[in-house]
């Protein structure tokens, strides 16, 4: 238990650090040129940028990087501060490809597969593997488009330019239930490949949330 909590404190530290590093380099580029490459809107007059993440609505001000969320008054966590302000310096405004590719095949993805897998695949399994129709209610409640892979599929926009594709396949006697998340070959102009492990995480987190309110 000792150590679970070490980990957790070790982890909890690492973020605030890649948080403070992303500030500073935030302060050193150009809004403009951030806001252009990643299709945030950058607000002149407040100087904040206002990004969707998921299904929320995010503020980044600039130069200093502090985020808060839109429309409510609760403290943002400190991994989604970190993707949010990762996904702003690293943005190159590469266009879309239209081809999706698995998690391994994205550059570094191999290092990250067991904590994907983990952390991305493993409660989305249990809360679709027996009813994947179910995958396409939970979607359509967060604004995500039916995708035709597997036995049923939600592309959700994590991001202003990074979509993800959450496949099904439902289980039975004979075979079991199978899951994967596709991205677009362009993710890897978008963010790290550590925090797409955190981003699609997050999505599958919301669809596996608002599964339990379909009841």
């Amino acid at each position: 238990m000792q150590t679970d909590k070490t980990n957790s404190q070790h982890l909890q530290n690492g973020y605030q650090l890649a948080y403070e590093k992303a500030c500073t380099s935030l302060a050193a580029k150009t809004p403009a040129e951030m806001a252009a490459n990643s299709g945030a809107t950058f607000d002149e007059t407040q100087n904040v940028f206002l990004i969707k993440y998921i299904n929320e609505e995010y503020m980044v001000s600039y130069p200093d990087g502090e985020v808060t969320f839109a429309n409510r008054q609760d403290s943002v966590p400190v991994p989604v501060k970190v993707v949010l302000l990762h996904y702003l310096l690293a943005a190159t405004g590469q266009p879309l490809s239209g081809q999706w590719i698995s998690f391994k095949e994205i550059p570094g993805g191999m290092i990250y597969l067991q904590p994907f897998n983990g952390r991305v695949l493993g409660a989305f399994k249990a809360f679709f593997g027996k009813d994947a129709k179910r995958l396409l209610s939970a979607g359509e409640q967060v604004g995500g488009r039916p995708a035709k892979f597997g036995d049923a599929a939600v592309t959700l926009d994590i991001l202003p330019r990074v979509p993800v594709t959450y496949v099904i396949w439902q289980g039975d006697e004979e075979f079991p239930t199978n899951a994967t998340a596709l991205f677009d070959a362009s993710a890897q102009y978008y963010l790290p490949t550590e925090d797409l492990v955190v981003a699609a995480a997050a999505g599958t987190s919301l669809l596996n949330k608002i599964s339990r309110t379909l009841d």
